[in-house]
């Protein structure tokens, strides 16, 4: 039986001299593992459709719950994040958590449309890396069903003070006279304008979070503060963003 699906490369394996799987991001059948035969070979017609962050109409031939590649039509390519290195680092660190977080089989247009444009803006160039780390680690969270409470304390639920905490672990704000002799481990202070900002990632809706505009002095706290939320939510610390991290040090 032929299928046809939108979707988008994150990951290539090799597999022998000359077939690949692909690891595909969907819009309608989530997170799928594809054959791909004879791509290695010079004279491929399906070479290019094989390759991370490849975006393309793929035909499959689907058996017994496996996909095999029959043919694709390229919609977007985003082979030119690999020709700077610190976008290629973190255009892989957006889909190993991608990898991790989707569930095999169960679809997730929200994820697929996150991903899409961070590559978009990635590519682009025209927005600061670290703003579109940020984006991408809170707004996935999010999109997987693990939003935070930002409405306000959710004690007094005041909605703003001059700081308030943000628990990291359960995903609560607390402002200063409720948050008491609560454990510091996994709590981030917020002023009013980082609590602006995340709420804006978290909160608004997909057309309007890339037009955010941080000023550097908060960008790497921003940063600092998302990476933390993922990866306490996750679970899970992600190599490709100690190389993402040891690139900005270097």
């Amino acid at each position: 039986m032929l299928t046809t699906l939108k979707g988008l490369v994150l990951r290539e394996r090799s597999v022998g001299e000359n077939d690949k799987f692909l690891d595909i991001l969907t819009d309608s059948a989530g997170l799928i593992e594809v054959s791909a035969k004879g791509v290695k070979k010079q004279n491929s017609k399906n070479a290019s459709v094989s390759q991370a962050f490849c975006y393309a109409n793929y035909c499959l031939s689907e058996s017994g719950g496996r996909y095999i590649l029959n043919s694709a039509e390229p919609i977007r390519t985003f082979f030119g994040v690999s020709f700077d290195l610190d976008k290629f680092a973190l255009a892989n660190y957006f889909a190993e958590m991608v990898l991790y977080a989707e569930t095999e089989e169960k679809p997730n247009d929200e994820v697929l449309r996150l991903i899409l444009n961070s590559l978009h803006f990635l590519a682009l160039g025209n927005r600061e890396n670290l703003l579109l780390k940020s984006i991408f680690e809170l707004r996935l969270i999010c999109d997987i069903g693990l939003t935070p409470n930002l409405i306000g304390c959710c004690e007094c639920f005041e909605y703003s003070a001059p700081e308030m905490q943000f628990d990291l672990k359960n995903g609560r704000l607390y402002c200063q006279s409720c948050f008491g002799g609560r454990s510091l481990e996994n709590v981030e202070l917020l002023d009013e304008r980082l609590l602006h900002f995340i709420r804006f990632i978290a909160l608004s809706d997909m057309q309007k979070i890339f037009n955010l505009t941080v000023p550097r002095d908060y960008l790497k706290l921003l940063s600092g503060i998302c990476e933390r939320y993922a990866e306490i939510q996750l679970g899970r610390h992600f190599k490709t963003l100690d190389f993402f991290k040891s690139l900005q040090n270097g």
